[in-house]
């Protein structure tokens, strides 16, 4: 069988960014999630805020339309995030049973965030930043071999794999041709599976989804991840971060190594959780002032300017706004802002190994075992079994 044909069948090991980075965190608790399939009870939310999201930024970018018409993207886009919160909400209510109150209020406050986030998103961010760039894909799937620096397939034997392999009949065909082998069901299965046994395995596989693939005025094509945070990365001293992505990388490496797409990089987009608002109207006025100028306020230069010209002129055209003015142009709240990353061949090639090498460590006679941290631990909902694994 030809290995596009096992990723067609899914007959394969296939891995992700989540596993790898929950192999990273600690052994223990991926050998518990991704072997044992042990998953805590946990009560899903009325609302997954970044699924419907992205569910809105999907249609909006829809390639079909993207450029005839915005006014209709817009209001596509806003309609997809309702129908999403909707279809959540029904599926909690078929989990759950009937919200409380509190939960109901949450999900009508959230679902007012997330319309006015998209809304001041599709009105003031897209037309500036979109300009130069065109989607050509969203939502992309990709599912590509893991090879070795010889470009050899990595295969796995796991539990799982042989489970694939036999409810897909392929150990009963290759017994109807080979003849069955000697000795009891139990010791033919063992030997067949054995390391120098004649089944390979199922190819080792790393599958993922993109949110967005785009070409820019160059002709060069950019991986664009959307994230919504209710913190902004620092520009000057966190975003040197991105440089690492191990996500957002992999997907760069998987399209340019095995599409053969000539992909330049990617372009990560934050969106923050919030919206601007006007600012807020004093009770009465302070330093001849009528409007607050406290910088927790969440607005921005033009909606600031638009609403203290239009409700207190004389305050404006006297300067008393100008420290507060300069200061939101300078440091004022942000709500959006996009890390352009490019990566050269070498990195693309190193990304590839790396995957290359964490996968032997995670397939291969892979030794479980907990790596206790201070923080991850505390958030952990596997905090209780472990100690109790500690304690015997």
């Amino acid at each position: 069988m030809q290995l596009s044909e096992y990723i067609e069948k899914n007959l394969v090991h296939s891995l992700h960014t989540s596993e790898r980075r929950a192999w990273r965190s600690c052994p223990r608790r991926h050998n518990w999630v991704y072997r044992e399939y042990y998953y805590p009870i946990v009560t899903p939310p009325a609302l997954e805020f970044g699924v419907a999201f992205h569910k809105a930024m999907e249609v909006y970018y829809e390639p079909s339309t993207w450029g005839v018409d915005f006014e209709t993207q817009k209001f596509l886009g806003l309609k997809a995030f309702r129908d999403e919160c909707d279809k959540q909400l029904k599926n909690y209510k078929r989990l759950n049973g009937e919200p409380e109150v509190s939960v109901l209020e949450e999900y009508k406050e959230r679902i007012q965030l997330g319309l006015n986030m998209f809304k001041y998103y599709a009105e003031a961010i897209s037309p500036q930043f979109d300009k130069n760039f065109r989607p050509v894909e969203v939502e992309v799937e990709f599912e590509v071999p893991i090879l070795s620096p010889q470009r050899r397939v990595l295969y796995c034997k796991c539990e799982q794999c042989w489970k694939k392999w036999k409810d897909y009949g392929g150990y009963r065909k290759w017994c109807n041709h080979y003849g069955m082998p000697t000795g009891t069901p139990e010791e033919a299965e063992a030997w067949y599976r054995a390391d120098n046994g004649p089944w390979h395995g199922l190819p080792v596989t790393y599958g993922g989804r993109l949110d967005m693939l785009a070409q820019d005025e160059l002709g060069r094509y950019f991986v664009v991840d959307w994230k919504t945070t209710a913190r902004m990365l620092n520009e000057g001293t966190e975003e040197a971060f991105l440089e690492l992505d191990d996500q957002v990388a992999s997907y760069v490496w998987a399209l340019k190594a095995h599409y053969n797409i000539p992909v330049a990089g990617f372009i990560y987009v934050e969106i923050k959780k919030a919206f601007p608002q006007a600012p807020e109207e004093l009770s009465r006025p302070y330093k001849g002032r009528r409007f607050s100028t406290n910088k927790q306020n969440l607005t921005t230069v033009d909606l600031f300017i638009m609403t203290v010209l239009d409700k207190d002129p004389v305050a404006y055209g006297e300067g008393l706004y100008d420290e507060y003015i300069n200061w939101l142009k300078i440091e004022g709240p942000k709500f959006h802002q996009r890390h352009q990353i490019h990566k050269n061949e070498h990195e693309v090639e190193e990304i590839g190994k790396n995957i290359y090498l964490e996968a032997v460590d995670m397939i291969q006679h892979p030794r479980t075992y907990p790596t206790p941290g201070r923080f991850s631990c505390n958030t952990c909902l596997f905090r209780q079994p472990c100690l109790g694994k500690n304690q015997g």
